[in-house]
């Protein structure tokens, strides 16, 4: 079954949304996750993720991931960032135009993490939920909610994103250029939309080379996957379908 939105013709659009009004936008950043990882890490990350939250549901409309988001890692190479202000008009939009093609659920997964990314999704989700009360908006990093081994699988280009995005990606993943020295160069000095601390010094949090791999990125993709599908059942139950 095909999930991916941009890949439906009309008549399987029609018929996936009557099948399962669900649909599952991924968003991420363009943004430096190391040597050994590409830019569109994030949304790549978490697109390939929604797509197996549509398998376990059976059903649901995946939309193609998006690279808008708030502040991450501005200053070092490649990274683009936006405003609070345009993130969520964009999404607030999303949302309208999908309740417009048929959506009862609409789960919103950020494969980018911090505050200012996850508090802004969270918040366009609850006022556009508050005004259209017959649907759900669910709003989440991929993380939330889940555990390995009792361990949040959560952070930035360590052992849990590299092991997910090798297991999903094999092709894009280069662990031969993980380099734990030298600390990411400040590209860019004073960029717009910036969240840079002063004297902030770039520490990896785990040995990534000799703790990550693809069976542990195969383990937490699936328990990942599997909590965000539960999230959906239930919402789709308190709707009664």
């Amino acid at each position: 079954m095909n999930y991916r939105y941009e890949e439906l013709t009309p008549a399987e659009f029609t018929e996936a949304v009557h099948r399962l009004p669900v649909f599952i936008a991924p968003t991420g950043l363009l943004e430096w996750h190391g040597d050994h990882l590409p830019l569109g890490q994030d949304a790549l990350k978490i697109h390939g993720i929604a797509l197996r939250v549509a398998e376990r549901l059976g059903g649901g409309i995946v939309l193609p991931p998006q690279y808008i988001g708030r502040p991450g890692f501005s200053r070092y190479t490649g990274t683009l960032t936006y405003s609070e202000g345009l993130v969520t008009s964009l999404f607030y939009e999303l949302f309208g135009q999908l309740k417009k093609v048929g959506a009862r659920v609409i789960a919103l997964l950020t494969g980018h993490y911090g505050p200012l990314q996850v508090d802004c999704l969270k918040r366009v989700a609850a006022c556009f939920a508050q005004e259209n009360p017959d649907l759900r908006v669910i709003a989440m990093p991929e993380y939330e909610g889940s555990e390995v081994d009792g361990i949040v699988p959560a952070d930035h280009a360590g052992k849990w994103e590299t092991s997910m995005f090798w297991h999903m990606y094999p092709e894009l993943t280069r662990m031969e250029s993980f380099r734990e020295e030298p600390i990411p160069p400040l590209a860019y000095p004073n960029p717009p939309n910036d969240h840079y601390r002063e004297g902030e010094k770039w520490v990896w949090g785990a040995d990534v080379a000799g703790e990550s791999s693809r069976g542990l990125g195969e383990r937490a993709v699936g328990i990942v996957a599997e909590t965000i599908a539960a999230r959906i059942r239930s919402s789709l139950a308190e709707l009664g379908l």
